[in-house]
Protein backbone atom coordinates (compact mmCIF):
# COMPACT_ATOMS: atom_id res chain seq x y z
CA UNK A 1 0.00 0.00 0.00
CA UNK A 2 0.80 3.71 -1.08
CA UNK A 3 2.79 5.66 1.97
CA UNK A 4 1.71 9.53 2.03
CA UNK A 5 4.87 9.98 4.34
CA UNK A 6 7.37 7.84 2.11
CA UNK A 7 6.67 9.12 -1.49
CA UNK A 8 8.01 7.44 -4.62
CA UNK A 9 11.68 8.91 -5.16
CA UNK A 10 14.17 7.18 -7.81
CA UNK A 11 16.65 9.85 -6.04
CA UNK A 12 18.76 11.37 -7.81
CA UNK A 13 22.00 13.33 -6.91
CA UNK A 14 23.03 17.21 -7.62
CA UNK A 15 22.41 18.51 -11.23
CA UNK A 16 23.56 17.33 -14.67
CA UNK A 17 22.81 19.68 -17.37
CA UNK A 18 23.08 16.65 -19.38
CA UNK A 19 19.74 15.58 -18.76
CA UNK A 20 16.28 16.89 -20.29
CA UNK A 21 14.85 19.94 -19.24
CA UNK A 22 11.67 19.31 -16.90
CA UNK A 23 7.96 20.69 -17.16
CA UNK A 24 7.41 23.35 -15.60
CA UNK A 25 4.34 23.54 -15.91
CA UNK A 26 1.70 22.60 -12.86
CA UNK A 27 0.18 18.96 -12.91
CA UNK A 28 -3.30 20.90 -12.73
CA UNK A 29 -2.71 21.25 -16.47
CA UNK A 30 -1.29 18.12 -17.44
CA UNK A 31 -3.68 15.66 -19.07
CA UNK A 32 -2.05 12.69 -20.40
CA UNK A 33 -3.11 9.47 -21.80
CA UNK A 34 0.20 7.33 -20.56
CA UNK A 35 2.04 8.09 -17.60
CA UNK A 36 4.92 6.46 -16.70
CA UNK A 37 5.94 6.29 -12.62
CA UNK A 38 9.70 6.23 -12.70
CA UNK A 39 12.20 7.50 -14.50
CA UNK A 40 15.38 4.76 -14.54
CA UNK A 41 16.17 2.55 -17.35
CA UNK A 42 13.37 0.74 -17.57
CA UNK A 43 10.44 3.61 -17.58
CA UNK A 44 12.78 5.82 -20.09
CA UNK A 45 12.58 3.15 -21.87
CA UNK A 46 9.30 2.93 -22.38
CA UNK A 47 8.84 6.55 -22.56
CA UNK A 48 11.09 5.89 -25.52
CA UNK A 49 9.40 3.27 -27.55
CA UNK A 50 6.16 4.89 -26.83
CA UNK A 51 7.26 7.84 -28.30
CA UNK A 52 9.11 6.20 -31.31
CA UNK A 53 6.26 4.17 -32.56
CA UNK A 54 4.47 4.51 -35.70
CA UNK A 55 1.26 3.04 -34.29
CA UNK A 56 1.45 5.30 -30.99
CA UNK A 57 0.09 8.87 -31.15
CA UNK A 58 -0.71 9.24 -27.52
CA UNK A 59 0.23 12.22 -24.82
CA UNK A 60 2.93 10.27 -22.71
CA UNK A 61 4.04 11.96 -19.62
CA UNK A 62 7.24 10.57 -17.82
CA UNK A 63 7.02 11.65 -13.74
CA UNK A 64 9.99 10.81 -11.41
CA UNK A 65 11.10 12.88 -8.36
CA UNK A 66 14.69 14.26 -9.89
CA UNK A 67 16.19 14.05 -13.86
CA UNK A 68 19.53 15.01 -12.03
CA UNK A 69 22.23 12.15 -11.94
CA UNK A 70 20.88 8.85 -10.91
CA UNK A 71 20.93 7.24 -7.68
CA UNK A 72 18.34 4.65 -7.86
CA UNK A 73 18.85 1.02 -8.97
CA UNK A 74 20.17 2.22 -12.38
CA UNK A 75 22.86 4.34 -11.15
CA UNK A 76 24.13 1.53 -9.35
CA UNK A 77 24.10 -1.34 -10.88
CA UNK A 78 26.93 -3.21 -11.91
CA UNK A 79 26.30 -2.91 -15.64
CA UNK A 80 27.65 -5.80 -17.00
CA UNK A 81 25.91 -7.81 -19.74
CA UNK A 82 25.53 -11.35 -20.18
CA UNK A 83 23.03 -12.43 -22.66
CA UNK A 84 22.78 -15.77 -22.30
CA UNK A 85 20.25 -17.12 -19.06
CA UNK A 86 19.18 -20.32 -18.95
CA UNK A 87 15.81 -19.28 -18.88
CA UNK A 88 15.19 -18.73 -22.91
CA UNK A 89 12.68 -15.70 -22.10
CA UNK A 90 15.59 -13.83 -20.23
CA UNK A 91 17.95 -14.61 -23.03
CA UNK A 92 15.37 -13.29 -25.63
CA UNK A 93 15.03 -10.38 -23.76
CA UNK A 94 18.87 -9.77 -23.39
CA UNK A 95 19.24 -10.09 -26.82
CA UNK A 96 16.82 -7.49 -27.82
CA UNK A 97 18.31 -5.49 -25.36
CA UNK A 98 21.73 -5.65 -26.51
CA UNK A 99 20.81 -4.77 -30.04
CA UNK A 100 19.33 -1.94 -28.77
CA UNK A 101 21.85 -0.49 -26.21
CA UNK A 102 24.27 -0.86 -29.57
CA UNK A 103 22.08 1.73 -31.01
CA UNK A 104 23.30 4.47 -28.33
CA UNK A 105 26.63 6.21 -28.51
CA UNK A 106 28.60 5.41 -25.50
CA UNK A 107 25.84 3.06 -24.53
CA UNK A 108 27.39 -0.45 -24.39
CA UNK A 109 31.10 -1.43 -24.46
CA UNK A 110 31.23 -4.89 -26.23
CA UNK A 111 34.27 -5.80 -24.07
CA UNK A 112 32.95 -9.84 -24.37
CA UNK A 113 32.18 -12.16 -20.72
CA UNK A 114 33.76 -14.91 -19.43
CA UNK A 115 32.80 -17.49 -16.73
CA UNK A 116 35.44 -19.62 -14.65
CA UNK A 117 35.31 -23.51 -13.71
CA UNK A 118 37.47 -23.67 -10.42
CA UNK A 119 36.56 -27.46 -10.62
CA UNK A 120 35.64 -30.94 -12.73
CA UNK A 121 31.81 -29.93 -12.23
CA UNK A 122 31.99 -26.74 -13.24
CA UNK A 123 33.83 -27.91 -16.38
CA UNK A 124 31.13 -29.78 -17.22
CA UNK A 125 28.39 -27.16 -16.77
CA UNK A 126 30.37 -24.68 -18.71
CA UNK A 127 30.42 -27.39 -21.71
CA UNK A 128 26.81 -27.48 -20.98
CA UNK A 129 26.31 -24.22 -21.07
CA UNK A 130 28.58 -23.47 -24.26
CA UNK A 131 26.13 -25.57 -26.40
CA UNK A 132 23.15 -24.50 -25.06
CA UNK A 133 24.10 -20.96 -25.81
CA UNK A 134 24.97 -21.48 -29.50
CA UNK A 135 21.68 -22.99 -30.25
CA UNK A 136 20.24 -19.63 -28.76
CA UNK A 137 22.13 -17.94 -31.68
CA UNK A 138 24.47 -16.65 -29.26
CA UNK A 139 28.65 -16.86 -30.29
CA UNK A 140 30.18 -19.15 -26.87
CA UNK A 141 33.28 -20.64 -26.88
CA UNK A 142 35.59 -22.57 -24.39
CA UNK A 143 38.70 -21.21 -23.78
CA UNK A 144 41.83 -22.32 -21.52
CA UNK A 145 42.22 -21.07 -17.86
CA UNK A 146 45.66 -19.34 -19.67
CA UNK A 147 43.92 -17.82 -22.44
CA UNK A 148 41.09 -16.23 -20.00
CA UNK A 149 44.11 -14.77 -18.14
CA UNK A 150 45.05 -13.29 -21.18
CA UNK A 151 41.77 -11.36 -21.86
CA UNK A 152 41.28 -10.35 -18.25
CA UNK A 153 44.65 -10.38 -16.50
CA UNK A 154 43.78 -8.22 -13.78
CA UNK A 155 40.44 -10.31 -12.69
CA UNK A 156 41.62 -13.86 -13.48
CA UNK A 157 44.33 -16.13 -12.57
CA UNK A 158 46.02 -18.85 -14.65
CA UNK A 159 44.91 -21.66 -12.59
CA UNK A 160 41.63 -22.37 -12.73
CA UNK A 161 40.06 -25.41 -14.89
CA UNK A 162 38.67 -23.79 -18.15
CA UNK A 163 36.45 -20.68 -18.74
CA UNK A 164 33.18 -19.52 -21.09
CA UNK A 165 34.19 -16.82 -23.11
CA UNK A 166 31.17 -14.51 -24.83
CA UNK A 167 32.75 -11.99 -27.43
CA UNK A 168 29.31 -10.34 -27.83
CA UNK A 169 28.70 -9.72 -24.22
CA UNK A 170 29.75 -6.31 -22.78
CA UNK A 171 29.44 -3.32 -20.41
CA UNK A 172 26.44 -1.02 -20.21
CA UNK A 173 25.98 2.89 -19.50
CA UNK A 174 23.17 2.69 -17.68
CA UNK A 175 22.89 6.22 -17.18
CA UNK A 176 24.05 7.35 -20.53
CA UNK A 177 21.35 4.74 -21.94
CA UNK A 178 18.45 6.71 -19.60
CA UNK A 179 19.65 9.53 -20.58
CA UNK A 180 19.61 9.17 -24.77
CA UNK A 181 16.25 7.55 -23.73
CA UNK A 182 14.67 10.25 -22.08
CA UNK A 183 16.34 13.29 -24.56
CA UNK A 184 14.59 11.09 -27.41
CA UNK A 185 11.51 10.61 -25.97
CA UNK A 186 11.34 14.63 -24.79
CA UNK A 187 12.13 15.54 -28.62
CA UNK A 188 8.85 13.67 -29.59
CA UNK A 189 6.87 15.45 -27.03
CA UNK A 190 7.07 13.20 -24.18
CA UNK A 191 6.39 15.65 -21.39
CA UNK A 192 9.17 15.15 -18.33
CA UNK A 193 7.87 16.21 -15.23
CA UNK A 194 9.62 16.49 -11.22
CA UNK A 195 7.61 15.76 -9.01
CA UNK A 196 6.73 13.09 -5.98
CA UNK A 197 4.37 10.32 -6.43
CA UNK A 198 2.29 9.74 -3.48
CA UNK A 199 -0.39 7.38 -5.19
CA UNK A 200 -1.72 5.63 -8.10
CA UNK A 201 -5.16 7.49 -8.47
CA UNK A 202 -8.53 5.20 -9.52
CA UNK A 203 -12.43 5.57 -9.87
CA UNK A 204 -14.82 2.73 -9.94
CA UNK A 205 -12.31 -0.05 -10.82
CA UNK A 206 -9.76 1.74 -13.10
CA UNK A 207 -6.83 3.94 -12.54
CA UNK A 208 -7.59 7.93 -13.52
CA UNK A 209 -4.51 9.61 -12.92
CA UNK A 210 -1.48 9.85 -10.50
CA UNK A 211 -0.93 11.42 -7.69
CA UNK A 212 1.61 14.39 -7.31
CA UNK A 213 3.19 16.34 -5.09
CA UNK A 214 2.26 19.16 -7.56
CA UNK A 215 -1.47 17.45 -7.62
CA UNK A 216 -3.26 14.82 -9.66
CA UNK A 217 -1.76 14.39 -13.30
CA UNK A 218 -5.42 12.89 -15.20
CA UNK A 219 -4.09 9.39 -17.46
CA UNK A 220 -6.21 6.96 -18.75
CA UNK A 221 -3.05 4.06 -18.24
CA UNK A 222 -0.79 4.22 -15.82
CA UNK A 223 2.81 2.16 -15.63
CA UNK A 224 4.82 1.71 -12.43
CA UNK A 225 8.11 1.50 -13.30
CA UNK A 226 9.80 2.45 -9.48
CA UNK A 227 11.61 -0.68 -8.72
CA UNK A 228 11.89 -1.51 -5.29
CA UNK A 229 9.32 0.96 -4.59
CA UNK A 230 6.80 -0.41 -7.21
CA UNK A 231 4.45 -1.63 -4.48
CA UNK A 232 4.24 1.51 -2.15
CA UNK A 233 2.03 3.56 -4.55
CA UNK A 234 -1.24 1.61 -4.32
CA UNK A 235 -3.23 -1.57 -2.88
CA UNK A 236 -2.78 -5.01 -4.84
CA UNK A 237 -5.79 -7.38 -5.12
CA UNK A 238 -2.65 -9.78 -6.27
CA UNK A 239 0.52 -11.09 -4.63
CA UNK A 240 3.08 -8.49 -5.96
CA UNK A 241 6.13 -10.36 -4.55
CA UNK A 242 8.89 -7.68 -5.27
CA UNK A 243 11.50 -8.54 -2.42
CA UNK A 244 14.33 -6.14 -1.45
CA UNK A 245 17.66 -7.84 -0.73
CA UNK A 246 20.92 -6.41 0.21
CA UNK A 247 23.97 -6.70 -2.03
CA UNK A 248 27.85 -6.25 -1.33
CA UNK A 249 29.88 -3.99 -3.88
CA UNK A 250 33.46 -2.41 -3.94
CA UNK A 251 35.17 -0.17 -6.31
CA UNK A 252 38.86 -0.68 -6.13
CA UNK A 253 41.24 2.64 -6.13
CA UNK A 254 41.38 4.03 -9.07
CA UNK A 255 44.21 3.96 -11.98
CA UNK A 256 45.24 4.45 -15.43
CA UNK A 257 42.77 3.05 -18.23
CA UNK A 258 44.00 0.00 -19.70
CA UNK A 259 44.96 -0.21 -23.22
CA UNK A 260 41.40 -2.18 -23.49
CA UNK A 261 39.03 -3.19 -20.87
CA UNK A 262 38.83 -6.86 -19.77
CA UNK A 263 35.45 -8.72 -20.20
CA UNK A 264 33.57 -9.03 -17.26
CA UNK A 265 34.47 -11.65 -15.26
CA UNK A 266 31.77 -14.94 -12.84
CA UNK A 267 32.89 -17.38 -11.23
CA UNK A 268 29.67 -18.73 -10.73
CA UNK A 269 30.13 -21.72 -8.35
CA UNK A 270 31.44 -19.01 -5.92
CA UNK A 271 28.92 -16.75 -6.78
CA UNK A 272 31.41 -13.68 -7.38
CA UNK A 273 31.85 -10.85 -10.24
CA UNK A 274 34.02 -8.76 -11.63
CA UNK A 275 33.95 -5.67 -13.83
CA UNK A 276 36.58 -3.74 -15.40
CA UNK A 277 34.94 -0.18 -14.57
CA UNK A 278 37.69 1.59 -16.83
CA UNK A 279 39.52 3.51 -14.30
CA UNK A 280 38.84 1.41 -11.06
CA UNK A 281 37.84 -2.11 -11.16
CA UNK A 282 34.35 -3.48 -9.26
CA UNK A 283 34.00 -7.06 -7.11
CA UNK A 284 30.55 -7.94 -5.97
CA UNK A 285 29.55 -11.45 -4.05
CA UNK A 286 26.28 -13.08 -3.89
CA UNK A 287 28.28 -15.68 -1.19
CA UNK A 288 26.05 -15.17 2.08
CA UNK A 289 22.67 -15.87 3.48
CA UNK A 290 19.82 -14.12 1.97
CA UNK A 291 18.97 -10.05 3.43
CA UNK A 292 16.14 -8.57 3.39
CA UNK A 293 16.67 -5.22 3.47
CA UNK A 294 13.81 -2.18 2.84
CA UNK A 295 15.14 0.75 1.08
CA UNK A 296 14.56 4.28 2.33
CA UNK A 297 15.26 7.21 0.14
CA UNK A 298 18.01 5.32 -1.71
CA UNK A 299 19.04 2.47 -2.86
CA UNK A 300 21.82 2.27 -0.65
CA UNK A 301 21.20 0.52 2.28
CA UNK A 302 23.51 0.76 5.66
CA UNK A 303 26.51 -1.62 5.74
CA UNK A 304 25.81 -4.97 6.53
CA UNK A 305 29.13 -6.42 9.00
CA UNK A 306 29.02 -9.87 7.59
CA UNK A 307 29.89 -8.22 4.09
CA UNK A 308 32.81 -7.40 5.16
CA UNK A 309 33.81 -11.64 5.16
CA UNK A 310 32.00 -12.13 2.17
CA UNK A 311 34.07 -9.38 0.20
CA UNK A 312 37.22 -10.39 1.47
CA UNK A 313 36.80 -13.73 0.33
CA UNK A 314 36.14 -12.73 -3.04
CA UNK A 315 39.14 -10.88 -3.14
CA UNK A 316 40.70 -14.40 -3.14
CA UNK A 317 40.07 -14.93 -6.70
CA UNK A 318 41.72 -11.60 -7.70
CA UNK A 319 45.01 -11.94 -8.58
CA UNK A 320 47.79 -10.47 -6.00
CA UNK A 321 49.45 -8.71 -8.65
CA UNK A 322 46.28 -6.20 -9.41
CA UNK A 323 46.65 -5.20 -5.59
CA UNK A 324 42.90 -4.57 -5.32
CA UNK A 325 42.32 -1.80 -2.86
CA UNK A 326 38.87 -1.31 -1.78
CA UNK A 327 37.96 2.33 -1.85
CA UNK A 328 34.84 2.38 -1.47
CA UNK A 329 32.06 -0.64 -0.49
CA UNK A 330 28.31 -0.06 -0.49
CA UNK A 331 24.69 -1.87 0.13
CA UNK A 332 22.90 -1.83 -3.07
CA UNK A 333 19.74 -3.17 -2.71
CA UNK A 334 17.56 -4.73 -5.81
CA UNK A 335 14.91 -6.67 -6.26
CA UNK A 336 14.05 -10.02 -5.71
CA UNK A 337 10.85 -12.19 -7.18
CA UNK A 338 10.27 -15.88 -6.33
CA UNK A 339 10.91 -17.35 -9.90
CA UNK A 340 13.76 -14.82 -10.76
CA UNK A 341 11.47 -13.01 -13.30
CA UNK A 342 10.45 -9.37 -13.72
CA UNK A 343 7.36 -8.35 -13.29
CA UNK A 344 5.73 -6.76 -16.80
CA UNK A 345 2.10 -6.24 -17.76
CA UNK A 346 -1.08 -5.63 -16.67
CA UNK A 347 -2.33 -6.01 -13.35
CA UNK A 348 -5.96 -7.57 -14.05
CA UNK A 349 -8.03 -5.77 -11.17
CA UNK A 350 -7.23 -2.45 -12.40
CA UNK A 351 -8.23 -1.41 -15.63
CA UNK A 352 -5.48 0.58 -17.25
CA UNK A 353 -2.78 -0.46 -14.72
CA UNK A 354 0.45 -1.67 -15.79
CA UNK A 355 3.66 -2.65 -14.09
CA UNK A 356 7.35 -2.86 -14.91
CA UNK A 357 9.64 -4.06 -12.31
CA UNK A 358 12.22 -6.35 -10.99
CA UNK A 359 13.78 -5.48 -14.28
CA UNK A 360 17.42 -5.51 -14.61
CA UNK A 361 19.41 -3.43 -16.92
CA UNK A 362 20.15 -6.89 -18.42
CA UNK A 363 17.03 -6.92 -19.90
CA UNK A 364 15.31 -3.23 -19.75
CA UNK A 365 15.07 -2.44 -23.68
CA UNK A 366 14.17 -5.71 -24.55
CA UNK A 367 11.58 -5.57 -21.46
CA UNK A 368 10.15 -1.95 -22.53
CA UNK A 369 9.70 -3.05 -26.30
CA UNK A 370 7.57 -5.92 -25.28
CA UNK A 371 5.53 -3.89 -23.05
CA UNK A 372 5.20 -1.41 -25.45
CA UNK A 373 3.69 -3.98 -27.82
CA UNK A 374 1.24 -5.12 -25.37
CA UNK A 375 0.13 -1.15 -24.48
CA UNK A 376 -0.23 -1.28 -28.22
CA UNK A 377 -2.38 -4.36 -28.35
CA UNK A 378 -0.20 -6.11 -31.15
CA UNK A 379 0.72 -9.58 -31.26
CA UNK A 380 3.09 -10.79 -28.18
CA UNK A 381 5.16 -13.80 -27.47
CA UNK A 382 2.69 -15.93 -25.22
CA UNK A 383 5.68 -17.59 -23.33
CA UNK A 384 6.99 -14.23 -22.47
CA UNK A 385 3.91 -12.78 -21.69
CA UNK A 386 3.30 -16.02 -19.66
CA UNK A 387 6.84 -15.53 -17.78
CA UNK A 388 5.96 -11.94 -17.39
CA UNK A 389 2.96 -12.14 -16.18
CA UNK A 390 2.21 -9.90 -12.58
CA UNK A 391 -0.67 -12.13 -11.82
CA UNK A 392 1.17 -14.87 -12.13
CA UNK A 393 1.23 -15.63 -8.46
CA UNK A 394 -2.34 -15.31 -7.66
CA UNK A 395 -3.62 -17.12 -4.89
CA UNK A 396 -0.43 -17.55 -3.04
CA UNK A 397 0.57 -16.44 0.36
CA UNK A 398 2.73 -13.60 0.28
CA UNK A 399 4.67 -14.65 3.25
CA UNK A 400 5.57 -18.14 1.53
CA UNK A 401 6.80 -15.93 -1.70
CA UNK A 402 9.11 -13.38 0.22
CA UNK A 403 10.78 -16.16 1.50
CA UNK A 404 11.02 -18.27 -1.90
CA UNK A 405 12.56 -14.85 -3.07
CA UNK A 406 14.75 -14.49 -0.32
CA UNK A 407 16.06 -18.51 -0.79
CA UNK A 408 16.96 -17.57 -4.64
CA UNK A 409 19.15 -14.53 -3.81
CA UNK A 410 22.31 -17.45 -3.78
CA UNK A 411 20.83 -18.73 -6.97
CA UNK A 412 21.47 -15.30 -8.56
CA UNK A 413 24.81 -16.97 -11.09
CA UNK A 414 23.41 -20.70 -10.42
CA UNK A 415 24.62 -22.59 -13.65
CA UNK A 416 23.05 -26.25 -12.50
CA UNK A 417 20.31 -27.64 -14.81
CA UNK A 418 17.34 -25.74 -15.16
CA UNK A 419 19.01 -23.22 -12.91
CA UNK A 420 17.62 -19.68 -14.58
CA UNK A 421 20.77 -16.43 -13.42
CA UNK A 422 19.91 -13.25 -14.16
CA UNK A 423 22.68 -11.72 -15.20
Amino acid sequence: MYNHQTPFSMCFRGHNPQYPQQNTMGSSQTTSDIAIVGAGIVGSALAYFLSHSAKNDKKVVLIDRSFSELKGSTGHAPGFVGQFNESEVLTRLAIDTVKEYTKIPGGFDVVGGLEIATSCEGVDRLRSRCEMAKKAGLAAELISSEQAATLAPDLVKDDNQIALHFPGDGAANAIRITTFYQEQAQAKDVKIIEANVTEIHQSHGRVDGVMTTLGLIRAKTVIIATGVWATDLCKFDIPIPIVPVAHPYMYGENHTPRTRKAPWVRWPQHQVYARDHGTFFGLGSYDHEPVFHEPRETVIGEWIKQFDDTLNRALQFIPEETKFVPRERFNGIFSMTPDNMPLVGSIPSTEGLYMAAAVWVTHAAGTAKFLTQLLEEQPVDDAIRRALDPSRFQGRDMATLKQESLNGYNNIYKTEENGSEKA
